[in-house]
């Protein structure tokens, strides 16, 4: 396989080299759940000349899915024109195809859509698009176009993001991994990529994802198309069957109600809304029987809240309305007002943390960073424990479901295991340590290695109770939904069992949900926090 070296031209054949790994692993992986017609488009890949698969590699990894052709020049392509022969021969790309007109007039220079549209008076790009694209057909707009300027795009996209999707399990991943990981931005852990753990079993299970991802993208322009709204809540009604499938569903049928709300449809919304497990849904339920009057339906679903409370937005939110936000039993929050004098350009936090330096304390600007890095560090093998459908390629920050309601659930025996190791005597300071050393820099979403570094986890390990530590690891990974935002900006140590969290608010700034909750839940493991309020 070519390799990529810092500050050099990547060789001849990398981007083919990685396109061929892409499509010779979903054919052999998973061959059984891709159609008559997208494994003939990835074998006639596959069967491509090498300069062939050099261009279409480069067209794939262009941030544009149309390209003018005169634009094709690449030292490892001999003959572009050859290639686009060839490319187009086979079904994988289109010379002058189907294209918004808008985008084919964005790939023109001023001068060149000056003398193609001469009509047009001069004005700022986008005005200049929009004006034309009002006064001219897109037919003769890609008619003019191609004359002069033709261009190329990928045929058939959905069959090669199809491919990405079952390499890389996400639609935020594509090839670009390839090219982090060879210049050694990112490691990734080995894991097992078992076939019988994938994240699809058969094409039913995919043509339900791929479905549920359309109606999720489809709400997006209820308000562009009559009675797309209707058709979408029948839609919807289907089943999800696995975790995927509920994380789509519950995302369409959100903001479907929030549309319903909008419009004040309210039984709709509240159908919608009941459907959905997402946060801030049974909030926003909560908001619309009180506009309703239904004084029982209120207290019941804020008892259901309180019990089982899915995000920290939720739990402040159940909060406040059962007992005011300054109720009797409510933690209150220490708060330290000092006057906004000499931070100059600094960020208020690293004003901050100057002052609390200037007081004998070490400070760290870690913010989430630290409660996540605990737990990934303490629970690395239960993030990378073999689960279903949690890991597709070798390419991951994590499993696919980090963030779900039943990540615990689903990993109960290895949660357990690495519990009883932590538990015992000094278990804590030896697996920190010990997943440090054998895991530094190996991507993980919990742990950032630029920011929790060997520094501050030896001053963590040395100065914060280990006990209280564990406490606040143990209550990340099984709240990492909720846990991943509002954690006090800096980390304080002053000296053994002497340290503090500090939130910095300016002189505007007010605590959020999410803020108040981690509060509560410090002061319950009975870690010391405050706020560092500034005012003018």
């Amino acid at each position: 396989m070519p390799q990529l070296a810092a500050n050099q031209p990547p060789p001849a054949d990398y981007y083919a080299a990685n396109l061929r790994t892409l499509v010779g692993h979903v054919l052999t992986a998973h061959s059984d759940l891709l159609s008559a017609p997208e494994h003939r488009y990835l074998r006639a890949l596959q069967l491509a000349t090498v300069p062939a698969q050099r261009l279409y590699a480069r067209l794939l990894s262009r941030s544009r899915p149309w390209v003018r052709i005169d634009k094709l020049r690449y030292a490892e392509i001999a003959d572009p024109d050859e290639a686009i022969a060839e490319l187009q021969a086979a079904g994988l790309v289109r010379v002058n195809g189907a294209a918004p007109a808008d985008v084919l007039l964005g790939l023109l220079t001023q001068a060149e859509r000056a003398r193609l549209f001469p009509q047009l008076p001069r004005a700022t790009k986008a005005v200049w698009i929009r004006a034309c694209v009002a006064r001219c057909a897109d037919t003769r707009i890609r008619s003019v176009i191609a004359g002069q300027y033709p261009w190329i795009g990928i045929a058939d996209f959905a069959h090669i993001k199809l491919c990405q999707l079952l390499f890389f399990g996400s639609e935020q991943q594509d090839t670009s991994t390839f090219v982090l990981q060879d210049l050694g931005v990112l490691q990734f852990e080995s894991y097992s990529l078992d076939p019988g753990l994938r994240m699809f079993s058969d094409r039913a299970s995919l043509e339900r994802y791929l479905s549920l991802r359309r109606l999720r993208l489809l709400t997006h322009r209820v308000e562009e198309v009559a009675g797309l709204d209707r058709w979408l809540s029948r839609a919807l009604w289907a089943p999800a069957h696995n975790r995927l499938e509920v994380r789509h569903r519950d995302r369409a049928l959100y903001r479907l109600g929030y549309r319903y709300e909008r419009e004040g449809a309210l039984d709709e919304a509240l159908c919608c809304y009941g459907r959905a497990r997402l946060p801030p849904a049974r909030e926003r339920r909560v908001r619309i029987l009180e506009r309703l009057g239904d004084e029982t339906g209120v207290a019941a679903l804020l008892a259901r809240i309180a019990d089982s409370p899915r995000a920290a937005e939720e739990e402040d939110f159940v909060h406040r309305r059962q007992a005011g936000s300054t109720a009797r039993g409510r933690h209150r929050i220490e708060q330290m007002r000092i006057p906004l004098q000499g931070q100059g350009d600094r960020s208020i936090e690293d004003h901050a943390a100057g002052l609390l330096s200037a007081s004998g304390g070490l400070v760290w600007h870690l913010e989430n960073q630290f409660p996540l890095g605990l737990a990934g560090l303490a629970y690395w093998t239960v993030v990378f424990a073999p689960v279903a459908g949690a890991f597709v390629n070798p390419f991951q920050f994590g499993p696919l479901d980090l963030m779900s309601e039943d990540f615990c659930r689903v990993r109960q025996d290895e949660l357990a295991l690495r519990q009883a190791q932590l538990d015992a005597p000094g278990g804590l300071r030896d697996v920190l340590t010990r997943t440090y050393r054998s895991k530094a820099g190996i991507a993980n979403r919990l742990v950032n290695w630029s920011s929790f570094d060997a520094s501050v986890l030896q001053a963590v390990i040395d100065c914060l109770p280990h006990s209280q530590l564990l406490d606040l690891a143990r209550y990340v990974i099984a709240n990492l939904n909720r846990a991943r935002r509002g954690f006090p900006d800096l980390l304080v140590i002053y000296g053994p069992g002497q340290f503090e969290f500090v939130e910095v608010k300016g002189p505007t700034d007010q605590l959020q949900p999410g803020q108040r909750i981690w509060f509560e839940t410090l002061d319950r493991l009975g870690l010391p926090a405050r706020v560092l309020k500034f005012h003018l």
